[in-house]
């Protein structure tokens, strides 16, 4: 479980943005009355809450008061299934993170009605009544979001793939259903124009200016950020394990210091086994940093930018500079191509289109439109 779910009021709807960013709604009947802030556990958000919960007591009235789940986790019901698998090797072998993202999914839908006429909670439906129809409605209910959608349909069909002794426990009728698929580019891939403002408005002695430095020279995730440190160096290189799937799949790496990431760390008097810390000289958590460059991109007038845009935009930048497949694998940890390749089919791409553009002739006649323009200015004088 993750430390955001820290308070029990009821109405409450948990959404994370496609940026990682946790959102909270007060949603009654089934309808969102308002967005309520980000921080859980802060003054404002308690505030925020009950005064937007007692303008919609009418509707509170109407709806009847949250049920709570029962601790007793009945046999063959759709929150068994949830459970069965959450003690299954599949979800054992996920990373912390990704195991906590999948808990919350399954808790959000457990406690969520059948239907706007039958308020009894999906976590009792049994398997056997269980239908397409059903998954189909914990979809849609997510329609606004086309990405969380998608991602409960995901968990669902983990869940009903989960297998007890070896066979199937039940057919697997979330795979009937379709997902929406929504197509983006994910995160924006930050531009040097993005960096020169973001360091602009920071300067260049800030906490701020010594993470994108960090960044923009290793492209490491929030996850090895938080914890990069001089105990990482070997003369000139950083070595360490990444974060993402070291249990499962552990990938170690080498990335040599670029010379303007070393004289920005030799400007920035390390205290402790981490470059970047917080204002007490603690390490950064994972969730904590990701927050903090959130803040900083917000702050210097980019909201829509993150840690993850910047690794793109290094990923794009050295495509760019002809850096093949495996250079890119190398220096990002990625196993295979399938992700560098949308980096250099780009890059390789936009040279090609460069050099057809050298190659058009047109017989010289291209030349007349000049020689016409010539012609319009002696004609004005």
């Amino acid at each position: 479980m993750t430390d955001v779910a820290n308070i029990d009021l009821p109405y409450i709807e948990k959404n994370k943005s496609r940026h990682g960013t946790m959102r909270f709604y007060l949603r009654i009947d089934g309808k969102r009355i308002c967005r309520l802030p980000d921080d859980i556990n802060s003054e404002e958000f308690t505030s925020v809450y009950w005064k937007a919960r007692k303008a919609a007591e009418p509707a509170i009235a109407r709806a009847g008061e949250a049920k709570a789940l029962s601790v007793v986790v009945r046999l063959n019901t759709f929150r068994w299934l949830c459970m069965e698998y959450i003690r299954s090797n599949a979800y054992e072998s996920l990373d912390r993170t990704t195991r906590d993202r999948r808990r919350n999914i399954m808790e959000g839908m457990w406690q969520e009605p059948l239907s706007d006429k039958d308020d009894r909670p999906f976590a009792d439906i049994p398997l056997a009544k269980m239908a397409v129809a059903h998954i189909e409605v914990l979809r849609d209910r997510k329609k606004a979001t086309p990405f969380a959608a998608d991602e409960r349909l995901k968990v669902l069909r983990q869940v009903f793939d989960t297998k007890k002794e070896g066979k199937p426990i039940t057919v697997n009728i979330a795979r009937l259903v379709d997902p929406f698929n929504a197509h983006t580019d994910g995160h924006d891939t930050a531009t040097p124009d993005d960096i020169a403002k973001f360091i602009e408005h920071h300067g260049t002695g800030s906490k701020a200016a010594l993470y994108i430095a960090i960044q923009m020279y290793t492209g490491l995730r929030v996850s090895d950020l938080a914890v990069l440190g001089p105990q990482h160096r070997r003369r000139d290189v950083f070595k360490l394990r990444l974060f993402k799937n070291r249990n499962r799949t552990p990938v170690d790496i080498e990335i040599t210091i670029h010379p303007i990431l070393e004289a920005v760390l030799a400007i920035h008097k390390v205290t402790n086994l981490t470059y970047l810390v917080t204002e007490f000289g603690k390490p950064f958590s994972v969730k904590g940093l990701g927050n903090r460059i959130s803040d900083w991109w917000r702050q210097a007038g980019m909201p829509h930018l993150t840690s993850h845009s910047v690794r793109k935009g290094l990923a794009t930048d050295v495509a760019h500079n002809e850096a093949t497949d495996s250079m890119l694998e190398a220096m990002f940890g990625w196993k295979d191509s399938k992700t560098s390749k949308i980096y250099t089919r780009n890059a390789e791409k936009a040279r090609l289109a460069r050099q057809t553009v050298e190659k058009i002739k047109w017989d010289g006649v291209g030349a007349r439109l000049l020689a016409i323009g010539d012609e319009i200015e002696e004609a004005c004088d």
